[in-house]
């Protein structure tokens, strides 16, 4: 326990950890608190900015990773936590829950080897997953409906080595009986969770099942500009080396500096970074949005049956000023539109 950012109490665990039997021999040994956290990427220490202290005091209740050498000299993995005292001004409570033996820390290490190595196992997920239930922390659960961003918490109430069982809004489990997939978010994640599967929603229970987990580098939710499906009566069309692409062409997403395409084949030679242009008709409620503007080819993504192409333009002036009220009167119809679907339970 702290009383105005100095200890007061510490339990047993604490002295045996750092090898003294007072917190007086403590004080002896480490006279400034603000080096105990040891500098690491993604953890929480003290920095020219700010102490590791006064950090947490502004966000309590928030999940941080830290790193702190033991007794031994050993290096050793705790997510702390910083919780307020009701009605004790300046009291707090900080804990630490030591969890080097789930060997996480090479997920925050600079060698992308071995970061692939550990993200891809689906174990790890579930680890941290543990790690958040057992600190009562908070998860976020974001999905996409036709591009419209539905995010709200989630608190894990069961999991085993097998699928992991969430709490979350009314809203929530709608749109995802609906798309089924999802990213996940934490504080104490080092990046956002794809879960590919759901095994059971409960709409009386307000809980989804969650299964086939794993980390990803980038997720939807790290997008910096939205993305919304257009109405079906939309067209574009496709120019590659002043031709006109025959084959057919629709907007999957478009924003205010890219779009992607669905296409049914491939123009013959086209590759990533390669200047195209592309004529794009959006209804409104008016006179049609005409686009009109040269693009450069960002991506390339084969499907089943068909091709994903992602495109960057930069638009100017009038033209992209009327995306941009276009985009924010189609992202208020999908939210009246996902408000008003009722799914039968």
């Amino acid at each position: 326990m702290f009383q105005d950012s100095k200890p007061v109490i510490v339990n047993q665990r604490f002295l045996d950890f750092f090898g003294v039997e007072t917190l007086e021999e403590f004080f002896q040994k480490n006279p400034s608190l603000d080096s105990i956290l040891k500098e690491h990427q993604g953890f929480l220490y003290t920095t020219e900015s700010a102490t590791w202290f006064a950090t947490a005091v502004k966000n309590p209740g928030k999940l941080y990773h830290t790193k702190i050498f033991n007794h031994n000299n050993e290096s050793c993995h705790l997510i702390m936590k910083l919780r307020e005292i009701p009605e004790k001004q300046g009291s707090v409570i900080v804990s630490f829950d030591d969890v080097t033996e789930l060997n996480l820390l090479g997920l925050y290490d600079k060698d992308a080897a071995a970061q692939d190595k550990v993200f891809q196992d689906k174990n790890i997920v579930l680890k941290y997953m543990k790690i958040v239930n057992e600190n009562n922390g908070e998860i976020k659960l974001h999905n996409f409906y036709r591009g419209l961003t539905i995010t709200n918490p989630a608190v894990i109430i069961h999991l085993n080595d097998e699928n992991v069982v969430v709490k979350s809004t009314n809203s929530q489990l709608k749109v995802v009986k609906l798309v089924k997939n999802m990213t996940i978010s934490s504080e104490v994640f080092p990046s956002a969770v794809l879960c590919k599967s759901v095994k059971d929603i409960d709409f009386e229970k307000q809980t989804i099942t969650l299964t086939d987990l794993q980390f990803i580098q980038r997720s939807g939710k790290d997008r910096q500009n939205i993305r919304l499906e257009p109405e079906e009566n939309h067209s574009i069309s496709l120019f590659f080396e002043g031709k006109k692409f025959v084959g057919e062409t629709s907007i999957v997403d478009i924003s205010i500096v890219s779009v992607k395409l669905e296409l049914n084949a491939l123009p013959s030679g086209i590759s990533i970074d390669q200047e195209v242009s592309i004529s794009i008709v959006l209804p409104t409620s008016g006179a049609p949005l005409n686009i009109n503007t040269p693009a450069k080819i960002f991506r390339v993504d084969e499907q089943k049956r068909h091709f994903h192409i992602v495109l960057i333009f930069k638009l100017t002036g009038l033209t992209s000023n009327q995306l941009s009220d276009y985009l924010a009167f189609r992202q208020m119809a999908l939210i009246r539109e996902f408000k008003a679907l009722e799914i039968n339970v």
